[in-house]
């Protein structure tokens, strides 16, 4: 990833569902990264912490990376607001 452009937050579910989707982009060639906020929530006695693993990718990459995530909400019967 470059350091240069800005990261933004495509996807936030569970695990499985983030690596799953992080997958697909690798896929076509968009670089990504994975977040997991999930320690943070254990860590401050709050739990597991629903949407907390986090898909990221470079602004670059959203054009090819959009109909990814798209098909994926939609085989995966999640909204989506992109």
């Amino acid at each position: 990833m470059n350091s240069e452009n800005h990261l933004t937050i495509i996807f936030s579910g569970n695990e499985f569902q983030a690596w799953s989707l992080s997958a697909e982009l690798e896929q076509a060639g968009v670089p990504n990264m994975i977040r997991n906020d999930q320690q943070t929530g254990n860590f401050l006695g709050i739990g597991s912490i629903q949407f907390s693993v986090h898909v990221l990718i470079e602004e670059s990459y959203m054009d090819i990376a959009l109909p990814i995530i798209r098909e994926f909400n939609i085989r995966n019967g999640l909204e989506s607001e992109l």
